[in-house]
């Protein structure tokens, strides 16, 4: 019998491990996989070279994350960037420029929010003319002035839809819009809801560095995932890895526990499901899943993204902050091997990109996809050729992060469920905080603090 058992050693999992053992509480964490981390795990080939799940940045936004990271005593490893966003946009996606990809860096001015960010669009100098940066400054003044609340109201419609009422120009829209939604959910901007962009949006002006991006200074498993688990080990929790749960165990109106596929019964007092939503539909018992507090688990669908590993034999690119690439398959990459030393690429460019949306990609065959990324990728920078290219490698994560559609933001279901003493962490929760590391750490607190007030109540 242990007191809170956890089911995910993703994020959520290792951080609700975190908070149990801050209020001096026990839990044990049951990983199906070989490998902590989840969304954030990585490891190395037959080569000895390093693949991810996912390309991450860890933005100044990310509070509850950086406590996270104090508190265990690797917030160095965050490297973090100059404050800018930067655009590398190809030679044929607009008439605008003639036959040369063009490279915006949105650079924040050093002013209160939310004026830094509305200096680095009034400031730009290739993309957009006067009369979008006007279009654009009166557009989004509700968002940029905070107002979380009118955000919320528009999860009905897509932010395109949004964009279009407001008034700002197609070519924002399709320039600087559409790759932040790939970036955002994997979800294109005509699909994706005004209120998870918004949010976004909202969040990134609502301090100074907010919007500033870092990256660990070498991969997620080692730099973050590791330390966190040796972290609350030492404080007292158990982590079991290929312990894949098969079903969850109840007793009159509790859960008691849960049996993994080979057999083995975890009893607690408290469980809580730290899982993606498509793992949490699996384990939650169909008839649980109709009740009004947890219906959106069943309805909520995820998206499909594909990680792309590039090594090259020389810098391709001059920048080491996150990318933004419109009209391309590569929405979002980084060149983590002139950015970040941990990646063992020191001088050259090591790529890592998500390739999304990756509907009709996922189920296509390796040389098919490296071959449309390498197309994309020579658009943006010409020294990135199959000659100077040295590897490719593939993730293929075909269930990510939920899929933010429109009405998809109002089923995210909180930390409660029908069953007092079963609980949900992931970045799927309504944290009021896009899907994301900061997203799974805030719904791992609002698990804890559910499984506190439980204990509390039946005391």
């Amino acid at each position: 019998m242990v007191d809170t058992l956890i089911v995910g050693g993703g994020p959520a999992g290792l951080a609700a491990a975190q908070y149990l053992a801050d209020a001096g509480r026990s839990s044990t964490v049951l990983e199906k996989r070989p490998i902590l981390g989840g969304k954030l795990s990585s490891w190395r080939d037959r080569d000895g070279d390093i693949l991810e799940t996912g390309l991450h940045a860890f933005f100044g936004g990310y509070t509850n994350l950086h406590a996270l990271l104090r508190e265990v005593g690797i917030a160095h490893h965050v490297l973090w960037q100059p404050h800018a966003l930067t655009w590398a946009i190809p030679p044929n996606f607009s008439a605008r420029w003639n036959g040369v990809p063009v490279y915006e860096e949105f650079r924040f001015a050093d002013a209160p929010s939310p004026f830094n960010g509305i200096g680095a669009v009034l400031n730009a100098r290739y993309v957009f003319n006067h009369w979008e940066k006007l279009l654009f400054a009166a557009g989004t003044l509700p968002i940029l002035r905070g107002e979380h609340a009118y955000a919320e109201a528009q999860d009905d419609i897509t932010y395109a839809q949004w964009h279009r009422r407001r008034g700002m120009s197609e070519h924002m829209l399709r320039t600087f819009f559409a790759p932040m939604a790939l970036a955002l959910n994997f979800t294109p901007v005509d699909a994706i809801s005004a209120e998870a962009m918004l949010r976004v949006m909202a969040y990134f002006a609502s301090s100074r560095n907010a919007s500033r991006a870092g990256f660990l200074d070498g991969p997620p498993g080692p730099r973050f995932v590791e330390p966190l688990a040796e972290h609350v080990r030492k404080r007292g929790a158990t982590i079991e890895t290929n312990a894949a749960v098969g079903e969850l165990l109840f007793s009159g109106d509790r859960c008691t526990g849960a049996r993994t596929r080979d057999g083995r019964v975890f009893e607690a007092e408290h469980v809580v499901i730290a899982t993606p939503v498509h793992d949490a539909k699996k384990l939650l018992p169909e008839a649980m899943q109709r009740d009004p507090l947890i219906e959106g688990v069943a309805k909520l669908q995820s998206s499909p993204v594909i990680n792309a590993h590039l090594w090259f034999d020389r810098p391709i690119s001059r920048f080491t902050n996150l990318m933004f690439s419109p009209g391309t398959l590569l929405g979002v990459h980084a060149d983590l091997g002139m950015a970040s030393p941990g990646y063992e690429w020191s001088g050259k460019s090591f790529i890592e990109a998500c390739v999304a949306p990756a509907d009709d990609l996922i189920a296509q065959d390796d040389d098919t996809v490296i071959n449309a990324v390498m197309d994309d990728l020579g658009k943006l920078y010409p020294l990135a050729t199959r000659q100077h290219l040295v590897k490719a490698k593939l993730v293929r994560v075909p269930k990510s992060v939920y899929r933010a559609s429109p009405g998809a933001e109002r089923l995210r279901p909180g930390s409660r469920t029908p069953v007092r003493n079963l609980f949900l962490a992931g970045c799927y929760v309504d944290t009021k905080f896009p899907a994301s590391i900061e997203g799974a750490t805030r719904s791992a607190r609002m698990a804890v603090e559910a499984v506190l007030a439980e204990s509390r109540a039946r005391a």
